[in-house]
């Protein structure tokens, strides 16, 4: 069976904790959610502990208070040591924030699922499906494998993750598969225009303004086939937007016919700085990511910014330049 490493490590534990990446989207929060009630369904005690706040937008397929921010110690449950941690929709336990040093330590032990490319060894107690369009995608497979009777709760909350992480059903890793999961979630009352306008039709005013100030730093490279857009603290303050409502700006550059590859660099108000990177064709970012301490899929990938955004913009189209023929950076 091809899910019997998570089955078995499900029936192995009567408590878990459930986390995923930091700034989690709707893909993580979508399968931690599936998850969670499928436990719950289950007998067992479960709890979702994130290093960051759910974005508004996709809390609607949740109760309150079901994703925990984890801020401190007293948070964590006294018989910690009896708990199995899932890990979803990551594959970096380094991409896990404050979750990686307070909880990991403490649990009797971990296990992560997961869809994102990565060119580390896969351990035996991973379960990581790079093929796969997102992670509720390998959870729908692992409930039916499990004869899980999915009601509409999980069926929502798979199904934005699912909506999320193929972009509305257009990113390469959708396939036909992919269909007939969102066609079983429908039956099952899933509606699909409410969802999308929970996810995609939700923002403030704020993001509005927010993103006419992102578009303003847009730079074009390579003879306008490569966008750089930059979100600094004060910019984001200054639109009176949150974090979470500029996840999505990265894919504004590739309406364009001519943009190939969008580059996003981002900073939250605390300060910390991040860069996404998103792609057409045969250009793979993943590999630039990864090389920089992050990680992704061949066309979204990302990571953490350490070095200033000059500095780091220098270094990536450095990095790009083998796919443009050799053509030397130009900025207009």
């Amino acid at each position: 069976m091809p899910n019997q490493a998570v089955i078995d490590f499900i029936d192995k534990y009567d408590k878990f904790i459930i986390t995923a990446h930091e700034t989690p989207d709707g893909d993580a929060l979508g399968s931690e959610y599936a998850m969670l009630l499928a436990l719950r369904k289950l007998g067992k005690t479960a709890r979702i502990l994130n290093a960051d706040p759910a974005p508004q937008k996709f809390a609607f397929i949740a109760g309150s208070g079901e994703f925990e921010v984890l801020l401190r110690t007293q948070q964590i449950p006294e018989d910690i040591a009896e708990y199995g941690l899932f890990i979803l929709d990551v594959n970096d336990i380094n991409n896990i924030g404050q979750v990686a040093t307070l909880v990991l330590p403490r649990v009797k032990e971990y296990f992560i699922v997961d869809h994102h490319d990565s060119e580390t060894v896969q351990l035996s107690k991973n379960h990581i499906e790079q093929n796969a369009s997102s992670t509720c995608e390998i959870l729908y497979t692992l409930f039916r494998e499990m004869q899980l009777e999915l009601d509409l709760p999980i069926a929502r909350a798979l199904y934005m993750g699912i909506l999320y992480d193929t972009g509305s059903f257009i990113y390469p890793k959708t396939t036909a598969f992919t269909f007939k999961i969102a066609h079983d979630l429908v039956k099952l009352g899933v509606q699909p225009n409410e969802t999308y306008v929970s996810v995609y039709e939700s923002n403030s005013i704020s993001s509005l303004v927010l993103m006419s100030k992102v578009l303003s730093t847009l730079e074009l490279h390579y003879d306008n086939h490569v966008a750089v857009q930059t979100m600094t603290q004060d910019l984001l303050r200054d639109a009176g937007a949150i974090y979470e409502e500029s996840d999505l700006l990265i894919n504004i550059p590739l309406r364009s016919g001519d943009i190939r590859v969008s580059v996003f660099f981002k900073e939250n108000l605390e300060g910390v700085k991040r860069c996404s990177l998103r792609s057409k064709g045969n250009i793979d970012v993943a590999t630039i990511a990864q090389s920089l301490g992050g990680g992704g899929h061949k066309t979204a990938a990302g990571f953490k910014c350490v070095r200033p955004f000059d500095v780091m913009k220098v270094e990536i189209l450095e990095m790009l330049h083998k796919y443009f023929n050799n053509q030397a950076a130009k900025t207009e």
